[in-house]
């Protein structure tokens, strides 16, 4: 009989991650999605019990203030925007539905990822491997796309 395993919040989060960053360059977007929507959630929840804000709550504060400047006077702005946010991450959690459903899983799990190793990083200070590689390789994929070198 095997003996159980005892780990922390931050251990499966990490392990989540990185994971997740092996199925993104492995190209198996719908998985990296899935795990790196669990790592983000998890890290996000350290970070608020430290007092810290997740990368989730910068961004969509930041897409509300927007919205906001825009005049969008919607009362749940808010909700609408994290759901917005979370959208293809919680669709291909919880989908039942008969019909098939469309996104750009590369894009959704890259910014899944970065939501994620922001967390992580800010929370431990750490670089792996993995997340130094997949920043050099989304950062020269955006400066290729943008006409840089």
């Amino acid at each position: 009989m095997n003996s159980p395993q005892v780990l922390t919040a931050l251990e499966i989060a990490e392990h989540q991650l990185l994971r997740a960053l092996q199925m993104w360059s492995e190209e198996d977007y719908i998985s990296c999605i899935t795990l790196a929507g669990a790592a983000e959630e998890i890290l996000g929840k350290r970070m608020r019990k430290l007092g810290l804000e997740p990368s989730f709550d910068n961004l969509k504060s930041t897409i509300v203030l927007l919205a906001r400047h825009c005049g969008d006077t919607s009362e749940n702005i808010d909700k609408l925007v994290a759901e917005m946010m979370n959208q293809t991450r919680n669709e291909l959690k919880h989908y039942a539905g008969d019909e098939a459903i469309e996104f750009d899983f590369k894009s959704d799990a890259e910014e899944l990822l970065e939501r994620a190793v922001s967390n992580y990083t800010s929370l431990t200070g750490n670089f792996p491997d993995q997340v130094m590689n997949f920043w050099s390789t989304t950062f020269h994929q955006r400066r290729k796309f943008q006409g840089g070198v």
